[in-house]
This record gives C-alpha cells, sequence and structure tokens, in this order.
C-alpha cells in the first residue's frame, strides 16, 4: 500500500474515480434537444424525435424579416442537396403570414410555427436575444453541434453538415 493512504482511500480510489469521471463526462456532454411545434396548417405536431438517427438543419425565420426572407432560397436549394440530413424550418411568425410568404416560396422542407409569444424556444438553441435569422445544426442525436446568428451560406451548410453527421 502506498505510504500516506489510509485502507479506506487506497479501496475506495476506483470508486472515486469512477465517480469523478461519471461528473467530467455529464458536464461535457451537451443535452439533447428536444422540439414539438405545429406544422403552419396546423393539422399535426413535428417533433425532432421523428427525425431520430438524423442530423437536422433548423433555421428560424419570420416574414417581416429581411434577411431571413434573402436567405430562404438558398435554404430550399440547399436541403435538396443534404438528403441525410433533415432541414426544419420554424417561422417566429403568426401563422397566417408565415403561410402568406411561403406561397410565394418553392418549399422543400418541413415548416413548423412557433408564435413570437412562444417563451424561450430560440433560448433553448442558443440564441438568447432571439436575433434572425438563426440557425442551428444538430448532431445524429440531436444535440446542438453548429450555430450562425445572421444569414447563412452554402459554405456555411456544408461545413456544419458535415461536421456533424461525423
Amino acid at each position: 500500500m502506498p505510504m500516506g493512504w489510509s485502507l479506506w482511500n487506497y479501496r475506495s480510489a476506483p470508486l472515486l474515480f469512477l465517480l469523478l469521471a461519471s461528473l467530467h463526462s455529464q458536464a461535457q456532454s451537451q443535452p439533447t434537444m428536444r422540439l414539438e411545434l405545429p406544422n403552419l396548417d396546423g393539422t399535426a405536431f413535428i417533433r425532432l424525435d421523428q427525425f431520430a438517427g438524423r442530423p437536422m438543419l433548423l433555421n428560424f425565420w419570420s416574414s417581416d424579416c429581411p434577411p431571413c426572407i434573402a436567405e430562404m432560397p438558398l435554404l430550399f436549394k440547399e436541403a435538396l442537396q443534404y438528403p441525410q440530413a433533415q432541414f426544419l424550418g420554424i417561422a417566429i411568425d403568426n401563422r397566417a403570414s408565415a403561410t402568406k410568404f411561403l406561397e410565394r416560396q418553392r418549399v422543400t422542407y418541413p415548416q413548423v410555427v412557433a408564435l413570437p409569444t412562444t417563451d424561450g424556444i430560440m433560448r433553448r438553441f442558443g440564441n438568447p436575444k432571439g436575433i434572425l435569422p438563426y440557425t442551428v445544426v444538430l448532431s445524429r442525436s440531436h444535440q446542438l453541434c453548429q450555430s450562425k446568428t445572421g444569414m447563412v451560406d452554402a459554405a456555411w451548410i456544408q461545413s456544419a453538415v458535415a461536421k456533424c453527421s461525423a
């Protein structure tokens, strides 16, 4: 037995090591993101767990946000380039305005609505100030992997989806 160790410390060292390793592991891991919101026509709810095992790109937007409107065609196009990832639009808007705006678009992925009064939805996904547009990519286990405030471009989408698909 090493000098200075009591019998209690010597025997409990492996247990202490496992406890500390567990606490470190819990501190390092991020929570799995959860979400359930109505689709735009209100006929069904979409949940993240419907896309289990797939990375997801979530784009928070509003019909009265010029940068959101400007990046929308790129997102619709890029969604077709990454079939391994699920894109999801989250309108921080009222249902009527979001629906009217999307009628003029070639939508290529599901859209849901979170009323502007929905408490803390963007904060939960890493955007405490609620700035739009805001895009996050979740890993296959739906943990926050990448995020960007402001407009995204094709290079950012490619990089984020690749990193979060691994």
